[in-house]
């Protein structure tokens, strides 16, 4: 099983960080991708890729820090650097994120754009996409840089139907976390039916966002990604085996990991 979107770094994994990847081998999670929302967060992420049979990372500047990364030429450098490396097997996560008034919108547009552009630069690197409240205008964006649909995948939805169409006439992938599991979150779930299953990839976004039956517990782990598989594949009326078998398979094939890593 895959955990397509975690991260590692982030206070309360870091720290325990062995013991977490070893509680997510026990329960059945071979890879995992630790993200990078800063460039100094993807070398950590790197570091971290680099100790760890499984372990990936990816490159990538996160809309909330917009205000901090505003040398275009310092964010492409840092990106078609990283990108080399063989345990980087993503670019992101990226986007805009309209949930919070700062950084302002523009700030956030511009940084995507210059994203982009590094994106282009690169033959086949897919693109983890972060998408908060602000489809329409990713969208556009991620239309007019030219890059194909099928390199981009949307982390962490939790739009409404209309935006799940829009994105998945797009042509991108969509991956949900463990919100698709809270008892507040009907109408996502039954928005999830709609994605067909090769479209689809699951991710526990942790320390963040952790699933039922267990929401109480901090900091959410990569080996809670099995209930978010179960959730869904019960929904589906899929046994957990064919289910995983299925996202698994377009996890590999999106993200192309090495077929063997140090």
């Amino acid at each position: 099983m895959i955990d397509t979107h975690c991260h590692l770094t982030y206070s309360g994994l870091r720290e325990q960080v062995f013991e977490v990847i070893n509680r997510a081998r026990i329960a059945g999670v071979d890879r995992m991708i630790s993200v990078g929302t800063t460039p100094d967060d993807a070398q950590q992420a790197i570091e971290i890729a680099e100790q760890f049979e499984g372990v990936y990372a990816t490159v990538g500047v996160h809309p909330h820090y917009a205000s901090d990364w505003t040398d275009p030429s310092r964010i492409t450098d840092a990106i078609l650097e990283n990108s080399q490396h063989p345990k980087v097997v993503a670019v992101g996560e990226m986007g805009l994120d309209k949930h919070y008034p700062d950084p302002p919108l523009d700030q956030q547009q511009n940084l995507l754009m210059w994203q982009l552009e590094a994106v282009q630069r690169l033959d086949d690197l897919p693109v983890i996409i972060h998408n908060r409240e602000a489809t329409d205008e990713v969208l556009d964006l991620l239309r007019q840089s030219g890059i194909p649909g099928h390199r981009f995948v949307f982390h962490c939805f939790t739009g409404n139907t209309s935006e799940l169409d829009a994105i998945l006439a797009f042509g991108a992938m969509v991956s949900f976390t463990g919100i698709i599991t809270f008892n507040s979150a009907i109408e996502l779930a039954e928005s999830s039916d709609r994605v067909p299953i090769d479209r689809l990839m699951i991710e526990t976004d942790s320390p963040y966002l952790t699933p039922a039956p267990y929401r109480k517990v901090r900091p959410n782990e990569p080996q809670y990604v099995i209930h978010i598989a179960q959730f869904m594949a019960q929904r589906r009326n899929l046994s957990i085996d064919n289910f995983t078998q299925n996202t698994d398979h377009n996890a590999d094939h999106f993200f192309a990991f090495p077929v063997s890593s140090p």
